[in-house]
């Protein structure tokens, strides 16, 4: 379709306005891509026709007396999913930094060549910013060791440039070749190859990031380049475990995270001046505070501490500036100092997609709808693959109470990754709000099966079986969640929810009380979150938001 017609060279992101349309059509056929009756989705390929073929056809204007599966509400896709750039943003190049690729026979060194991928992508939005976007990794890793044209690639990613590489140890020397590519004519613009000794790598990442520049004629500030320089350890062993740690931190789910927090702790030992290494820490002892596995008062307090130590040792680290937001919005409720530092934060590097995705929740906790759907489209024009950003970019929909645009992007991010908890949670969560009961208890067993495996998505489904009606097996559920043994921690936010589904209105407001002083992070919804409409007319709801001080 796309060669029949359009000629070669020419963008219109393609692939994701096939998929919004694809959407359009479901909806007017009132199908699903989940149960398909007429179009399947074949994963990784496109679309098949799957409905049987007929030769008598319905004359013009006939209709059916079958009712739609989806109870006659017709939903439709209001938004397409693509990358489009954002109105700040005209103007703005893109750069992509393709994984680096590890060219030695030791697999085990594959942490470095991924380290190194991601400290580029790092330094070159700290060089130019506001001048050049530079996608982050999660868009980028999707790439690795993908059989695709420069020119495929900057079409499915919308970029201008892509900067590509290898790795090769030889002992104490590291040789690092890179070459930058025009993602419309796969021209080669330069290529360089490094040799240094290992303890040299991230000095050697800023000289790269430089030469880039450079050739993209953009000016750089002298003094952001130094602050880049900055951030070198001093000793190359903290270095390697800083890289490791960053390895273990990108891992699938939460199975890395503990293994990160070990190693980028071990790099702080090794180097206590290593500033990146202690900005790492924060973001993972945050990322405890929000994994719904302990009470967020202890982990945040430590989020803080680390973040602080980190912008003492570099002020322009911008990783330690969102934990310092994300600290003062969910332990000290303090909404002005964080919107300062999310401000802060993005003006460090206006390329880093986490400060625009957190920012995003903030602002859509705020009631501020404009905004907040501002910063989660920036967010996905900085990793428009992402499915964690785009998970974030569907709640931000659905806070805003527009729960078709949340069931669209919850249903583009599975089809990137069926089995994504978050997304399908969500999802669930959307159908429910807007009335689709059906789809959002069957989207939500998918993965509650076990209570004591996912607490959180038992809570969400003990909920959802409550307000459709099902009380006694909502009932079972909250009391199998009140009963976790083995030390599993049950997050009072949650349990809140499953209560509110079957009615116990004091029990559902202890527990919100509980979730406020063990400061979980999720209270802060409490404004948009529907699922709490029923609590709102209750003076005890008032007196929570009082406490809170969240506009309303």
């Amino acid at each position: 379709m796309r060669q029949r017609l359009w000629p070669d060279g020419t963008f219109v992101d393609f692939e994701h306005s096939l998929n919004a349309a694809v959407k359009r059509l479901r909806a007017a056929l009132g199908d699903t891509a989940d149960n398909p009756r007429f179009v399947e989705t074949l994963h990784k390929r496109g679309y098949r026709f799957i409905a049987p073929i007929e030769s008598d056809f319905a004359p013009a204007g006939a209709t059916s007396d079958k009712p739609r599966e989806n109870g006659g509400r017709r939903t439709t896709s209001v938004v397409p999913l693509t990358i489009g750039k954002a109105p700040q943003e005209a103007g703005t190049l893109r750069l992509v930094v393709l994984p680096f690729a590890n060219m030695g026979n030791d697999p085990t060194q594959e942490y470095f060549s991924d380290g190194l991928t991601e400290e580029m992508i790092t330094q070159i939005g700290r060089l130019c910013p506001g001048k050049l976007g530079v996608l982050a990794r999660s868009s980028s890793m999707r790439f690795k060791r993908a059989s695709k044209s420069a020119g495929e690639i900057g079409r499915e990613l919308a970029v201008d440039y892509l900067l590509e590489g290898s790795v090769r140890h030889e002992g104490n020397l590291v040789r690092i070749a890179a070459q930058l590519i025009d993602a419309r004519t796969e021209v080669h613009l330069w290529a360089e190859t490094y040799d240094r000794r290992l303890e040299e790598s991230l000095l050697l990442q800023s000289d790269v990031a430089a030469r880039i520049a450079q050739s993209l004629a953009i000016e750089l500030v002298p003094e952001q380049r130094e602050a880049i320089r900055r951030v070198s350890p001093r000793h190359s062993e903290a270095y390697h475990a800083y890289l490791k740690g960053r390895f273990h931190w990108n891992r699938t789910g939460d199975t890395g995270l503990e293994t990160a927090l070990g190693y980028y702790a071990r790099a702080i030992d090794l180097d206590p001046a290593f500033a990146t290494a202690h900005a790492a820490l924060a973001r993972g002892e945050l990322a405890l505070a929000y994994g719904s596995r302990q009470p967020g008062r202890v982990a945040l307090h430590r989020a803080r501490t680390a973040a602080l130590r980190a912008v003492d040792l570099d002020a322009g680290i911008s990783d330690a500036h969102v934990v310092l937001a994300e600290v003062s919005k969910a332990l000290d409720w303090n909404w002005t100092a964080a919107e300062a530092s999310y401000h802060r934060a993005i003006a460090l590097s206006p390329s880093c997609e986490t400060a625009h995705r957190m920012y995003g929740n903030f602002l859509a906790a705020m009631g501020r709808p404009d905004e907040a759907r501002r910063e989660a489209d920036r967010a996905l024009w900085f990793d428009p693959i992402c499915i964690t950003v785009n998970t974030h970019a569907a709640w931000v929909r659905y806070a805003l109470g527009e729960f078709d645009d949340a069931i669209d992007r919850c249903r583009h991010t599975l089809e990137m990754e069926p089995d994504y908890p978050a997304a399908r949670r969500l999802l669930g969560a959307a159908c429910m709000a807007a009335g689709l009961n059906a789809d959002g208890i069957r989207e939500l067993e998918k993965v509650a099966s076990d209570a004591s495996r996912d607490p959180v998505s038992a809570a969400w489904l003990a909920h959802a079986k409550g307000i459709a009606g099902h009380r006694d097996e909502a009932a079972r559920l909250v009391k199998e969640l009140q009963q976790l043994g083995d030390g599993r921690y049950m997050p009072a936010y949650d349990l809140a929810l499953a209560h509110t589904g079957i009615g116990d209105i004091d029990a559902a407001f202890a527990m919100l009380a509980r979730a406020c002083d063990e400061r979980d992070p999720a209270v802060i919804h409490l404004v948009v979150e529907p699922r709490f409409a029923p609590l709102r007319d209750d003076a005890r709801f008032a007196g929570l938001l009082d406490t809170l001080a969240i506009p309303r």
